[in-house]
């Protein structure tokens, strides 16, 4: 029996005591009995007939045709999560259940009840990422002003509640900020909130990066003047700032667009870089993989929403994407991308890859060491 097919118990791992979890969303961080209550409290429509209905809506637990219905999922939700005393909600919510479920084997969760679970590490550094133009009270942005609710408000809210949170967990954690550029919105939106950013984190570390993120298939990037454009939008933000990008989650990016967006981007991580491994699987087209290589730059791998969106095939698919990562010398780490919404946390996450065999004990160790290195956040003393 070799190592991978060999299956670990949780207590022969030796975890470490304090992990780092780098990609999270706040869209996919609230239980739904909280966001039904948000909604109810707000009198926001569209929120289905009843709370079965409800759930049915923003289920996540079977697979979806693409990634474009994912996050039309989060559409919903971005909705919901509108204006500064939502958000404020969101977030103390979202930090409250990283902090006492992250470690967790599985806890009780939203559909069910299980034993009381073993706490296998715990969730001291979270990197909360969202946008806050789509809390401003409308999705779809056409141009530079958003919704009913000020952009200002909303962002000064998501810093005080950190503040708030953390200080009521006796600064057990330690949280910031990555901020979200949308491929689906105008080039006028996106600099508006660029300006926003820096003029924030001039006023507070809370803000530590930024990102882009949403439907590749409404913008790869692949035109030079969208490229050109992001990055405008990227630097307008400062200076100050860690970099991620969602890039290569679907076939949309080719890997010319892979490496033009890196090349002008500049990021030190990237969420879901799939494609890269696939082109290279497919096409014996490496560029992707070896840029990476050679910038250090980590890969943020969220298990089951890969498999969710269809990125990853399978479980056991992980085994191939690692190993690939590995042979390369690219760095990667695991999180939960949406523990609320897909029910999960985690070391239930981590756990899922060594007991189906498709990690191995040393990858999952070493990866939670590069979340520890690679984050935003300063090291401190907790």
């Amino acid at each position: 029996m070799n190592q991978r097919s060999k299956r670990v118990s949780a207590h022969e791992i030796p975890w470490p005591r304090d992990v780092t979890e780098l990609h999270v969303h706040l869209g996919g961080s609230v239980p739904l009995s909280r966001l039904w209550e948000i909604a109810l409290d707000r009198g926001i429509r569209g929120i289905g007939v009843g709370y079965e209905d409800f759930v049915g809506m923003l289920d996540l637990r079977e697979s979806l045709p693409d990634l474009d219905s994912y996050l039309n999922v989060f559409d919903k939700i971005e909705l919901i999560q509108s204006g500064p005393g939502a958000v404020r909600e969101s977030v103390i919510t979202a930090v409250h259940h990283a902090y006492s479920r992250g470690g967790m084997v599985y806890p009780h969760g939203e559909r069910g009840i299980s034993d009381t679970p073993p706490c296998l590490f715990a969730l001291r550094r979270l990197e909360l990422r969202w946008n806050p133009l789509k809390r401003t009270g409308t999705v779809f942005l056409k141009g530079s002003h958003a919704g009913l609710y000020d952009l200002d408000r909303i962002i000064k809210s998501s810093i005080d509640a950190l503040d708030e949170v953390e200080s009521a967990l006796k600064h057990r954690i330690h949280v910031g900020h990555i901020l979200c550029f949308g491929r689906d919105m105008t080039f006028e939106a996106n600099r508006a909130l660029a300006r926003k950013i820096r003029l924030w984190r001039e006023r507070s570390s809370k803000i530590i990066g930024i990102d882009l993120a949403g439907h590749e298939s409404l913008n790869p990037l692949s035109s030079p003047r969208q490229l050109e454009e992001m990055r405008i939008v990227f630097d307008e933000a400062g200076p100050q700032l860690g970099r991620t990008i969602h890039l290569g989650e679907t076939p949309h990016v080719d890997m010319h667009t892979f490496v033009n967006t890196i090349e002008a981007l500049q990021p030190t991580r990237l969420s879901h870089p799939i494609g890269a491994v696939r082109a290279l699987w497919e096409h014996h087209d490496d560029r992707g993989l070896k840029i990476m290589a050679e910038r250090g730059i980590v890969c943020e791998l969220n298990v089951r929403a890969s498999i969710l969106t269809g990125a990853v095939s399978e479980i056991k698919e992980y085994s191939k994407i690692l190993d690939t990562f590995d042979r390369y010398g690219i760095r990667y780490t695991f999180s939960t991308d949406a523990p609320s919404l897909l029910d999960t946390t985690l070391a239930q996450e981590l756990l899922v890859l060594v007991h189906s065999g498709a990690a191995r004990c040393d990858q999952i160790l070493t990866a939670l060491r590069t979340a520890d290195e690679a984050s935003f956040l300063p090291i401190r003393a907790l």
